[in-house]
């Protein structure tokens, strides 16, 4: 086989993976949960912060903001199903309180943000930043951005640099990962996986994908908390929530950023968890290679959240990034 067949492959096996486990998270954790955890629908998820929408074409964005000074700070979440603002609870007051305003946003299908039953596009997605950034924060913003999520802000960078003043990338992926070509192939298996999609979720009943789940995302039973378990659970269960994990799952949302990477000219620091899951900290050699001169951290006793697994290395990374 060659690299390019070989890589492929893995991709493949990759993101059926994370359907499987998010379907089995998903019938797992469903019966008997109270979510007496979580706020209000009417509440912010992140304490003290200020909710709000946002006009994206005929779609809403939800976004939370805390901090009344300062340099803004947008705050996006990675795409596993059931993804939210909820990801940064631990980060957002941190960085507000070293004198910065940030948002937070709910990216179309996922959390409060609007979730029409359609195919997801990684262009959608990009699309919803940038207005964001426009329309709403209307001045050049340090951005932090998990996995297929901080590929689009890739990107963007590559092609606003207007827009984007600093990447705070956790776990990015786009070299090596997630990077099938935007073709009528996405389409057809979206559309073959979204014909059997209630099957396949049906199928998928077992005690055993919270578990799975756990493994793959957070370093140690100590990060899955009651919490997390609830607001993961009520997310994946939200009305339309399967369309984005069809999405996802059949490439729709795949970015490949080997095109923009070496265009971006904003200062950039990645940020990896020690343990491998559905990304690696190996997966940050393509990336320096490439742009030598950004910053890479590895971040101890955390995996594919690092943000949640150990919130205090993660805050001190960022608040002395940004700064420089």
């Amino acid at each position: 086989m060659t690299k390019l067949e070989v890589n492929k492959t893995r991709n493949n096996l990759v993101v059926y993976q994370y359907l499987i486990l998010n379907l089995l998270f998903l019938t797992a954790c469903a019966p008997s949960l109270s979510y007496s955890t979580l706020p209000k629908p009417d509440q912010p998820i992140i304490a003290g912060a200020t909710p709000g929408y946002a006009e994206f074409g005929e779609y809403k964005t939800y976004y939370e903001q805390i901090g009344k000074t300062g340099l803004p700070v947008l705050l996006i979440h990675g795409i596993g199903g059931g993804s939210s603002v909820f990801q940064y609870r631990k980060n957002a007051q941190a960085i507000a309180d070293a004198g910065y305003r940030v948002w937070a946003i709910d990216l179309l299908g996922f959390g409060r943000s609007s979730r029409p039953a359609i195919r997801y596009t990684q262009d959608l997605h990009r699309a919803q930043i940038e207005s964001f950034i426009r329309d709403v924060i209307q001045e050049k913003t340090n951005i932090v951005a998990n996995g297929v999520a901080a590929a689009y802000t890739i990107r963007l960078a590559a092609q606003h640099p207007d827009l984007v003043r600093k990447l705070i990338l956790i776990g990015p992926t786009g070299f090596e990962r997630q990077t099938r070509p935007q073709n009528a192939d996405r389409v057809s298996d979206f559309n073959l996986i979204a014909f059997w999609g209630d099957l396949v979720y049906g199928l998928f009943t077992t005690p055993f994908g919270q578990r799975f789940f756990l493994d793959q995302a957070y370093y140690s039973q100590a990060s899955f908390t009651p919490e997390v378990v609830e607001a993961y659970d009520y997310n994946l269960k939200a009305p339309n929530a399967q369309w984005v994990v069809y999405s996802f799952a059949t490439g729709s949302l795949d970015q490949d950023v080997r095109p923009y990477w070496p265009k971006v000219q904003s200062p950039t620091l990645l940020l990896w968890g020690e343990a491998s899951g559905f990304t690696s900290a190996d997966d940050a050699k393509a990336f320096v290679q490439a742009r030598p001169e950004v910053t890479s951290i590895v971040i101890p006793k955390a995996r594919l959240l690092p943000n949640e697994d150990n919130p205090e290395a993660f805050n001190r990374a960022v608040l002395e990034f940004l700064p420089k």
